[in-house]
């Protein structure tokens, strides 16, 4: 079993509701401490960047994407990206959460490089607050 060398104290400022939430879902979740949430947290973190790293040459899997409709022009962003994109794009569902916040699950399915830019793109835009792409390689 491999130990850590050492920890390193880590101090990070971040929105109140944003910590009370973390704190519920930890706690509800059955850890111990924050700070095994927190570094299991990173971990997924670094393990997303990592597959974007990967030089598998063909993936499929789907990116599921959150955003607020607060920032004007938002959706035709992110329409226009996905037509860029439209070799990889197999197709979109968009899901109405509230008035101002959706989530759109986009297939996809072609060269790594090439959905790795799609996901980059869409991270990138403002008023999107959260991404996630769950990759199969075929």
């Amino acid at each position: 079993m491999a130990r850590m060398s050492h920890a390193t104290r880590l101090g990070v400022s971040l929105p109140a509701t944003l910590v009370n939430e973390f704190d519920v879902v930890w706690r509800n979740m059955q850890y111990t401490n924050r700070s095994k949430a927190v570094h299991d947290a990173i971990r997924n973190f670094i393990s997303d960047y990592e597959w974007m790293q990967s030089e598998a040459e063909e993936l499929m899997g789907a990116i599921v994407l959150l955003y607020y409709l607060e920032k004007p022009g938002l959706l035709t962003g992110i329409m226009k990206i996905q037509h860029e994109f439209e070799t990889v794009v197999s197709s979109t569902m968009h899901i109405h959460l509230t008035k101002d916040k959706c989530l759109e699950i986009i297939g996809v399915r072609g060269n790594a490089g090439d959905i790795k830019s799609l996901s980059q793109k869409l991270m990138a835009r403002k008023g999107v607050k959260q991404l996630k792409f769950a990759a199969m390689i075929p």
